[in-house]
C-alpha cells in the first residue's frame, strides 16, 4: 500500500525513533508499504519517520543512471542500522529529500561507510557501501536519529550583479533560499538590456530585504573592487548589467560569476538579445548561464533552457518571461556547479552572433518598411526605441498591430505627435490619412 509522506517541518520527522524488537507480519506489511511509496514517489531511499512511523527502518533502492555514472545497488531493506565506520575521504553530492519536495542542497559526506543492522526477517546484515549508496545509508540513517536535509544547509557567500528587471526574480530567489547568503548587491544606473526603465528594481530589492548595497557608475573603480573584495564571495550572479566586468573583480569570487543571459548563446551575444531575437524572426530562443569571461558574453555555458515563440511576443512580456525561467535554471544549476557535477562547456565561436545597442533612429520605419519588419520592430521596440513614421512632416509612433485571418497587417493603436495615444481608427478620421507599408 502506497502510504502518504509525511513533508516539511511535522514534527514527527524530529521524534526520536524507537528500535525494532518484533520481526513480525506487521513489520512486512510496513516494510512493503514504505517500499510501494518509495517507488511510486521516484525516491532512491525513505525512512519509516517519512511516513509516520518513529521506527528505525530505512528502505533503498537504485537502478542506476548511464548519464550521470552513478552506479546501481540493489533494493535494501535495514532494521536497527548503525554506522560503525567512515571514511576518512569526503565528497560533495547534491541531495533531495522526498520530504522536501523541489529542495536539493549540496551536502559533503564521507565517501564511503559500513553499515550494520538486521533484514526483515532480524537477520543480522552488514554493508560496505560507498558512492551514492554510501551517501542514501547516511541520509536516511539522519531521518532516523532527527536529522533533517534542512540541517546540512550551509550558507554560500554570494555577490549579486545587475540593474534592470530580467535579474529580479531570480533575486527574489536567491534572497528566499537559504542556501546562499547575498553579501552585496551591486547596481548602477542602466541596465544592459532596456534604457528607458524609470526605476531599479534591483535597488527596491536590496533595500525591502535590506541587503548591503552598492550603487556604482564605474564598477572597476578601485574602491568598488575592494567593497566587493571585503565581502568575500564564494560566487557572483550577474544578470541585465550595463558595464563590462574587469578582470580583477572576475578573480575574487572562488567559483566565478554566472551570468544570466536571454538568450542561447553563442547567437545573439550583446547589447540587445531579446529585441535582436524578435527581429530576425527566430522561432526558438532561451536563457544561458555562463560564466562571465573577459569577453562580452563568450564564457563557458553552464545550461540552458529553450522556449519555442509563437510570433507575437513583445520585448517587455519576453523579458519578463525569459527572467522566471532564469531564476528556476539558476537555483537548480547552482547546487550542481559548486558540486562540480555541472562542467561548463566553451562556446562554439564560429557560430556566434551579435545584437547591438539601438539608437531612437532604428525605430523609424516608411512606406518601404515591409509587413513584416514592421510587425517585427513594434513587438521589439515596445520598451525602447519605440516605432515610429513621419506622415505630412508629422511624427506618428505606431504603438500595437497585428495579422489578420488573411495574413495582412492590421495597424492597432498610433499616437500622434503631441497627442495621446488612440484607436488607427480614429486616427484616419480624425486626420483623414492612411499609413501604408509595403505587403
Amino acid at each position: 500500500m502506497v502510504r502518504k509522506i509525511i513533508k516539511n517541518s511535522d514534527p514527527i520527522l524530529r521524534q526520536t525513533t524507537g528500535k525494532v524488537e518484533k520481526f513480525d507480519f506487521e513489520l512486512e506489511q510496513v516494510i512493503d508499504d514504505m517500499i510501494a511509496t518509495m517507488r511510486k514517489a521516484n525516491g532512491v531511499g525513505l525512512a519509516a519517520p517519512q511516513i509516520g512511523i518513529s521506527k528505525k527502518i530505512l528502505v533503498c533502492e537504485f537502478e542506476g543512471d548511464k548519464e550521470s555514472n552513478l552506479k546501481p545497488f540493489p533494493l535494501t531493506v535495514l532494521c536497527n542500522p548503525e554506522i560503525v565506520s567512515y571514511s576518512k575521504t569526503k565528497i560533495n553530492m547534491v541531495e533531495g529529500c522526498l520530504s522536501f519536495p523541489g529542495l536539493e542542497i549540496l551536502v559533503k559526506r564521507p565517501k564511503n561507510v559500513k553499515v550494520r543492522g538486521q533484514d526483515r526477517y532480524g537477520k543480522k546484515v552488514e554493508y560496505d557501501a560507498t558512492g551514492l549508496f554510501s551517501r542514501v545509508l547516511q541520509h536516511e540513517n539522519d531521518h532516523l536519529n532527527s536529522t533533517l536535509l534542512i540541517d546540512h544547509i550551509k550558507e554560500t557567500p554570494i555577490i549579486y550583479i545587475g540593474t534592470g528587471t530580467l535579474g529580479a526574480q531570480a533575486l527574489e530567489a536567491l534572497v528566499a533560499d537559504a542556501q546562499y547568503r547575498i553579501q552585496l548587491v551591486v547596481t548602477g544606473n542602466k541596465s544592459a538590456t532596456s534604457r528607458t526603465e524609470q526605476s531599479n528594481p534591483i535597488e527596491m530589492i536590496a533595500e525591502k530585504h535590506k541587503l548591503p548595497l552598492l550603487k556604482t557608475e564605474n564598477i572597476n573603480a578601485e574602491e568598488t573592487i575592494e567593497r566587493i573584495r571585503k565581502a568575500k564571495p564564494k560566487l557572483g550572479v550577474m544578470a541585465d548589467f550595463g558595464q563590462i566586468i574587469g578582470p580583477e573583480i572576475l578573480s575574487i569570487p572562488k567559483h566565478g560569476i554566472i551570468n544570466i543571459h536571454p538568450s542561447l548563446l553563442p547567437y545573439h551575444r550583446g547589447a540587445s538579445p531579446i529585441q535582436d531575437t524578435i527581429l530576425s524572426g527566430d522561432k526558438i530562443t532561451g536563457l544561458t548561464l555562463i560564466l562571465t569571461a573577459n569577453k562580452m558574453d563568450a564564457g563557458p555555458i553552464l545550461s540552458q533552457a529553450s522556449v519555442r515563440l509563437s510570433g507575437s511576443e513583445t520585448s517587455s512580456i519576453l523579458k519578463e518571461y525569459l527572467g522566471k525561467i532564469g531564476s528556476t535554471l539558476l537555483l537548480n544549476s547552482i547546487p550542481y556547479y559548486l558540486a562540480g557535477d555541472l562542467i561548463p562547456i566553451p562556446q562554439e565561436e564560429k557560430s556566434a552572433t551579435y545584437s547591438r545597442l539601438f539608437i531612437k533612429e532604428d525605430g523609424f520605419v516608411d512606406e518601404g518598411t515591409s509587413t513584416i519588419d514592421l510587425d517585427r520592430k513594434i513587438r521589439a521596440f515596445d520598451i525602447w526605441p519605440k516605432v515610429y513614421t513621419l506622415k505630412n512632416g508629422k511624427r506618428i509612433q505606431i504603438i500595437a498591430g497585428h495579422f489578420d485571418e488573411n495574413n495582412r497587417f492590421v495597424i492597432d493603436r498610433v499616437k500622434p505627435e503631441g497627442k495621446n495615444e488612440m484607436n488607427y481608427s480614429d486616427f484616419t478620421n480624425g486626420y483623414r490619412t492612411t499609413l501604408t507599408f509595403k505587403e
